[in-house]
């Protein structure tokens, strides 16, 4: 059979220099590959078999390169799950999106350092089962979600009309098309007893689900599934669903990033905006988060790690680009100088995609000082304190330096009274202006 296969696919055009490759290909697979090719040159292939061909044709080329998942060690349960269904690819090509922008305010992080290997989280709540796992060759903790049901950190008690949740999630190879998807939930919390719910055919009065699977309907491997339901006051008001090529069963390693401003919702998967909505946050206090899945776990698993919630700012994209004026004092300075403070990058970050996506748009950057010092001097140092900003939007985000114009009014434009701290505070900020 081995010699059967390896002469039809040197017929269907395979060279000699890919001889070893078909050979250890043939030694791994003979029987399937045999019916495979035999079914394919017959035309009456059936969709399992178009998929194994595929493979044999297609995905192996990039298999070879990719590096795999270890063991994981956690109970015997996890173990097994490290043995037959962990074995994903590596971790190289998750990345971040870059128009996203952390919030710097931390509210809670999950590392599960705290936990034994093999037990439950301690710091969180669940009406199902799981366990702290680890791959081998990684520190990384994972919890791993076993069975249908909630899975929910019960130290996350608020969330602020501006934040950023960050996540990583893993799940195991050929993870099954009718197998759970992982589901996120923003609610309102108001009882212990609301947590369940959400979950498996429950759906409550006030959230937002966000849906990822990693494998969209048919046999290709590149595609996976997002989805979205909005509840308000028990009702459904808003869904979609579609397919996404950054998360599947060829990438099954994905840096998840939420980013709430007050009503708008965007989701990034792989540095991918998969979703961006302007409504979904209803006018209610949601303070809670959960995860929840459908299956049983026993075939297909999914695994979160490195979960961090932050306040963030308000959208200055909104602010700048659509009302045409935005100021702050989150941009700071050493005392008396120009060169920019540690602290000043999330606002600067947020304007320098602003501008990088709304490329038509010129600014007016404007420096404020307090009425500390002489006159002069604080002019002369509001003007060096905007073109300390250009200069970083120029050299991090790439922005012309046609589009930026720079100006400085000193202390002559005060927004608060100079005889009081917090008042100087306000003074000493930079202004930015749509021209």
């Amino acid at each position: 059979m081995k010699t059967i296969l390896i002469t039809i696919l040197f017929i269907l055009g395979f060279h000699q220099g890919q001889a070893q490759f078909l050979e250890k290909l043939a030694d791994k697979a003979v029987d399937a590959a045999s019916r495979t090719v035999e079914d394919r040159v017959s035309r009456e292939s059936s969709e399992k078999t178009d998929e194994v061909l595929d493979e044999v044709f297609e995905g192996n080329k990039d298999k070879k390169s990719k590096k795999k998942k270890g063991k994981s060690s956690g109970s015997e349960d996890a173990q097994n799950a490290g043995n037959s269904n962990a074995q994903g690819k590596g971790k190289g090509s998750a990345q971040s999106a870059k128009d996203f922008v952390p919030g710097n305010k931390i509210i809670a992080t999950e590392d599960f350092k705290q936990d034994a290997i093999g037990d439950f989280p301690v710091n969180w709540y669940t009406n199902s089962s799981g366990e702290v796992v680890t791959f081998s060759g990684e520190n990384t903790r994972w919890l791993k979600m076993a069975n249908a049901g909630v899975f929910s950190p019960m130290h996350v008690k608020r969330l602020p009309e501006n934040f950023t949740f960050e996540f990583d999630l893993y799940s195991n190879e050929d993870f099954s098309y009718y197998s759970t998807f992982l589901n996120l939930v923003f609610t309102q919390i108001n009882s212990r007893t609301d947590y369940g719910k959400w979950g498996p055919f429950k759906r409550g009065a006030e959230g937002i689900i966000l849906g990822l699977h990693p494998q969209d309907a048919g046999s290709s491997k590149q595609k996976g599934q997002v989805a979205f339901e909005i509840y308000s006051a028990n009702q459904k008001i808003a869904d979609n669903h579609k397919s996404q090529d950054v998360y599947n069963n060829s990438n099954n390693f994905a840096k998840v990033q939420i980013w709430r401003q007050k009503n708008r919702l965007r989701m990034y998967v792989n540095g991918e905006k998969v979703w961006d909505l302007p409504q979904a946050f209803q006018d209610v206090s949601y303070n809670g988060l959960l995860f929840y899945i459908d299956g049983d776990g026993k075939t297909d698993n999914y695994y979160i790690a490195n979960l961090r919630l932050a306040e963030a700012g308000g959208d200055t994209r909104h602010k700048l680009i659509e009302t045409g004026e935005f100021s702050t004092n989150e941009i700071l300075f050493d005392s008396g100088k120009s060169s920019l403070k540690s602290g000043s990058q999330s606002v600067l970050d947020e304007l320098g995609v602003a501008l990088k996506e709304n490329s038509s748009v010129n600014v007016l950057i404007i420096g404020h000082t307090d009425s500390d010092g002489s006159e002069d001097a604080n002019q002369k140092l509001s003007e060096e304190r905007a073109k300390s900003v250009k200069n970083y939007l120029e050299s991090k985000f790439g922005i012309s330096s046609s589009r930026l114009i720079t100006s400085g009014k000193g202390e002559s434009s005060p927004v608060a009274s100079n005889n009081s701290e917090d008042g100087k505070k306000q003074n000493r900020r930079v202004e930015f202006k749509k021209l």
